[in-house]
């Protein structure tokens, strides 16, 4: 069965040995650890069993693990990890030798000294953004007074004058030189600078004579700018604060020399925070426990295939543990875990990023699997850009250790590589037109009606097929009557309503009609109380057919997704074709075949994933399957970093 059966385990051990089995249990990776004091089971064990707690480990460890996150998001940052183009969508990680890896582990020490030089690296990095932003923004603020050749310290009020420098709107510049005209017996004004509809300025004037001054320069609003630290004319201060900025980042450079020097530190940090980060993982677990003085109790669930190795490891690695196992109790939520072999195991990930069936419910992947593929090769229906996503997509498993989904989502591309070779063959689609080869069965392009038929029936039997599931459910729960009702009539119905559109059927057809719909008025509304409430429900279900009307017409972009891969294709050929006649065209023209068929491809696999998951999500599964189980989460080792290579035998 793809679900797997769950077998709830309790496992009973001296306190001594604890170390020891949590290891265990680690490296095995098969149990989920449940806490114990939340269960059942609390309330027979609470009177002889005390709560378990971690202790000030956990914060230690955590402490530790925030300095070595902190030094590799530092590292980062300022000389990120290059990686290639695949690399960047399947996060490659660094791949270490067992050996050295418990050589880096083994330097865990080194830890905090490295911390504290990120730390104090970026101190002075900080130091030195700071001044950089405030000496750059001084430069600006002086820019406009280069011109100026009064040095600054002398522009002061002094007993018989005032003088200062000032900024003014422009368009106000006429008005206001009028007003100081005639009510300032004795000034001198001289502009320095007139930029973005502003002037900027510098004035002199008698002291005896500063209020009617301010007040005009009130009335137009008249800025001052005082520059009160610096000393000398605009133009030597200019060249001063340059020449800091220059001195900062000589020294912004020397600091980056320094933590340079310091990422030869990153795989030690690589390898020390996966090993921590697992360490951590094993210290919380131990909240999960209950204990009496010399012994600990623990809960979880296990796969019931591999139940029979962890009793052997247990036995055999342990002198006083004790592993007890029963099956769910009626009722009792457990975790799910599909379990698909060969191909369809590569179409759980579509199943998972929907949802995790419930423990009642059937695993949708078996059913989904034949029509994930088939529509993912009528989307992309090329048989060149196919071969080429399938051998990526080898490409990338061979070169790189996925797991989980990432490795599920690696092999469903190589098969819908195949499935798109399969129907670029019937369609005759080679890189679009590049490659000219008669169609097994016919182009889309010359018929697209006849695709669009097609279309729409494979969609009318996914959607049956939906259908099938759910009443196969329902008989198998023991509700015959309900599969009769809610998919029998239906399927009635809806027959009856398309073989009204071919004449020859159309007396059993009517009848068919007619009978489907009487039986869903008569049943639909089985469940509301009175007779009226019966027969309106009953009534109001028909409307539900253009659902179903809807549910068939979304198919329809089986044929836009495959006719657009074709046009766009063969639109990158014909633009190919219109450079070349020389060697320098002929060049042009196989970068454009390369680069366009390139992008055509990823968007055309993107679409092709994207839409052909959304016919499973919404016209297959609303049909059959709801969701919101809980995913099965054992407890075991974990990595973000690090990929530890397997030993090489002989």
């Amino acid at each position: 069965m793809p679900i797997i059966e769950m077998k709830k385990v309790f496992l009973l051990g001296h306190r001594e040995e604890r170390e020891k089995i949590f290891s265990l249990l680690h490296t095995l990776g098969s149990v989920e650890l449940l806490d114990i004091k939340s269960g059942a089971a609390w309330e027979e064990f609470k009177t002889l069993l005390e709560p378990e707690h971690a202790g000030e480990t956990v914060s230690q460890t955590e402490s530790v693990l925030s300095d070595i996150r902190y030094c590799l998001d530092f590292f980062q940052r300022h000389f990120p990890v290059k990686k290639n183009f695949v690399e960047q969508f399947t996060g490659a990680k660094l791949e270490l030798s067992r050996e050295d890896f418990a050589e880096f582990i083994g330097r865990l020490e080194q830890v905090r000294a490295v911390h504290e030089s990120c730390y104090r690296a970026e101190e002075k990095l900080a130091l030195i953004r700071n001044e950089e932003t405030q000496t750059q923004n001084l430069l600006e603020e002086l820019k406009p007074w280069i011109p100026l050749s009064l040095p600054l310290e002398e522009i002061k009020d002094g007993s018989f004058t005032t003088m200062g420098l000032y900024t003014a709107a422009e368009e106000n510049l006429d008005n206001f030189l009028a007003a100081l005209s005639e009510k300032v017996s004795a000034h001198y004004l001289e502009v320095v600078f007139t930029e973005n509809k502003y002037v900027s300025f510098f004035y002199s004037g008698l002291a005896q004579e500063e209020q009617p001054t301010r007040d005009i320069f009130k009335e137009y609003t008249v800025t001052s700018v005082s520059f009160p630290d610096l000393e000398g004319t605009p133009a030597h201060n200019i060249d001063l604060l340059q020449q800091k900025l220059d001195d900062l980042a000589k020294q912004r450079e020397s600091t980056l020399q320094e933590v340079e020097a310091l990422v030869e530190y990153r795989p030690m940090l690589m390898a020390c925070h996966d090993y921590i980060a697992n360490e951590l993982q094993k210290i919380e677990a131990v909240d999960n426990l209950a204990r009496t003085e010399n012994s600990f109790l623990l809960e979880g669930w296990i796969p019931a295939p591999v139940l029979n190795d962890l009793e052997v490891a247990i036995a055999e690695k342990t002198d006083t543990a004790v592993l007890a196992a029963r099956d769910p109790e009626p009722g009792e939520d457990f975790p799910v875990l599909l379990h698909n072999s060969g191909p369809i195991e590569a179409y759980e990930v579509v199943t998972k990023l929907y949802s995790t069936p419930r423990k009642s419910e059937l695993d949708p992947t078996p059913f989904m699997a034949p029509f994930f593929f088939v529509f993912f090769g009528i989307c992309l229906s090329d048989a060149g850009y196919g071969l080429i996503l399938s051998l990526l997509a080898l490409y990338i498993s061979r070169k790189l250790n996925l797991e989980g989904m990432g490795k599920q989502l690696i092999y469903l591309l190589f098969l819908g590589g195949i499935s798109s070779v399969f129907f670029g063959i019937l369609f005759g689609g080679y890189f679009g037109d590049l490659i000219t080869l008669p169609p097994l069965w016919f182009n889309p392009l010359d018929d697209p009606m006849r695709m669009l038929f097609y279309c729409f029936a494979i969609g009318l039997v996914h959607i049956y097929f939906g259908m099938g599931v759910q009443a196969y459910r329902n008989i198998k729960a023991g509700h015959l009557l309900n599969a009769v009702y809610d998919q029998g009539f239906w399927f009635i119905f809806l027959n009856g309503l398309i073989l009204l559109m071919l004449p020859e059927y159309a007396a059993v057809a009517r009848w068919m009609a007619i009978g489907g719909g009487v039986g869903l008025i008569l049943t639909q509304g089985r469940n509301q109380s009175g007779i009226i409430l019966k027969f309106l429900s009953g009534l109001l279900s028909l409307y539900n057919i253009t659902g179903y009307l809807s549910d068939v017409l979304s198919y329809s972009r089986l044929l836009a997704l495959g006719l657009a891969s074709l046009v766009i294709a063969s639109a990158i050929n014909a633009m190919s074709e219109m450079v070349a006649g020389s060697i320098i065209g002929v060049v042009i023209m196989a970068l454009v075949l390369m680069g366009g068929h390139l992008f055509n491809i990823v968007i055309s696999t993107l679409s092709s994933y994207v839409h052909t998951s959304r016919l499973q999500y919404i016209e297959f599964f609303s049909k059959f399957f709801e969701g919101g189980g809980k995913t099965f989460q054992p407890f075991r080792a974990e990595s973000s970093y690090i990929d530890l290579a397997e030993p090489e035998e002989g």
